[in-house]
């Protein structure tokens, strides 16, 4: 804590703008998965911003569609926490054209800002762990690096993103030798045997001058209509809300993609957070089950049956010789997934889309 108060105050910046369709029914439009209480009684947007209760931090700021913002504000007057402001974009634009708004309103906050960027929906386990790879992360940054927090993998996982450490930059710290797309099972399993490799958690902290500097270098199809969208913003209170036009223009990109893969100022602190990325059923059902696979929420009976996830929130469920399935009964709709294929869910969305004034998006 000592460091971070020679560098400054941090400001997080929660991205708050995904729609979690890989978790419908439980995930809707109306309230998305990172409004939900998924893993604790509190919703995941709460337990995130529960991170930053302490006095390494400004007051968190929030990048979500305009929609959301009147639930954000509420789910934080609950926690009492004092909102730093709110960034809403008009549509989503993936990572990278947030990560460059977030640097911009920094600048606002404080003229040397190290920027936090968080996603809403991850689980954390390990809070303190966490506090301690951002103190190490934090003077790294504030020397120009870009820097992203590297998960100690536990599994050969396929899902994720790696990240290969390469030559020391301070105690805990590591020049990022290079990202790598999700791997093929046999490969997954070469990295987890080398220890060089680390999941890519999607959390960055930057400082902010230095990430724009390195997006305008790299990705200005992104960096110049964000910054103009952020310019011409209409604020209302603490509400900025983006210019569409000039977000519009904006390249939809991954910060991976748009900064972090082409700079020579990358960086990663490797990190065991008991870090959950809760996309998928799959996710859910591995985080929360117990020694027979289940992870059961409601009026449930079973017989002969192990490795699902079941949730009613009513209708009572019956489950008979059975395994590797979610059945999940939320507000009218049934959902029946093969957790195989918990990435396929979005086609369902997909299809009600296709369906004007569907009750069940």
């Amino acid at each position: 804590l000592q460091l971070m108060r020679e560098v400054g105050k941090i400001v997080p910046v929660i991205l708050s703008g995904g729609a979690g369709s890989r978790l419908w029914p439980s995930s809707r439009l109306a309230a998305p998965k990172q409004m939900l209480p998924l893993v604790t009684e509190k919703s995941m947007i709460q337990e995130t911003v529960l991170r930053f209760a302490n006095d390494m931090y400004h007051e968190p700021v929030f990048i979500c569609a305009s929609e959301h913002e009147p639930m954000i504000r509420r789910q934080m007057q609950e926690l009492n926490i004092t909102i730093g402001g709110f960034l809403i974009e008009p549509f989503a634009k993936n990572t990278a054209a947030p990560a460059v708004v977030a640097a911009l309103h920094a600048l606002r906050l404080e003229e040397d800002a190290l920027v936090l960027i968080v996603p809403a929906d991850h689980h954390i386990e390990k809070p303190g762990a966490f506090t301690r790879a951002v103190a190490a992360c934090a003077p790294v940054a504030a020397h120009g690096h870009l820097m992203t927090f590297g998960i100690t993998p536990e599994y050969a996982a396929t899902g994720f993103g790696y990240i290969r450490k390469g030559e020391t930059l301070s105690p805990g710290a590591f020049v990022v030798d290079k990202f790598v797309e999700k791997p093929p099972q046999d490969v997954a399993e070469r990295y987890l045997e080398s220890g060089d490799y680390y999941w890519n958690s999607g959390i960055f902290l930057f400082h902010a001058q230095t990430l724009l500097d390195e997006m305008e270098a790299f990705s200005p199809n992104v960096s110049g209509p964000a910054k103009a969208a952020y310019e011409n913003a209409d604020l209302s209170g603490d509400i900025w809300t983006l210019d569409a036009e000039f977000f519009a223009g904006c390249e939809s990109a991954p910060v991976d993609k748009a900064v972090m893969e082409h700079t020579r100022k990358a960086g990663v602190v490797p990190c065991q957070l008991g870090w959950y990325d809760i996309g998928s059923f799959k996710a859910m059902q591995e985080l929360k089950a117990d020694a027979q696979g289940l992870a059961l929420s409601g009026n449930i009976r079973l017989s002969q049956t192990r490795d699902c996830i079941i949730e009613t929130d009513g209708p009572l469920v019956a489950a008979v010789g059975v395994e590797n399935l979610a059945i999940i009964v939320k507000d009218g709709a049934v959902l029946v997934l093969n957790l195989d294929k918990s990435q396929d869910v979005k086609e369902i969305v997909a299809q009600l889309k296709l369906e004007d004034g569907t009750p069940f998006l």
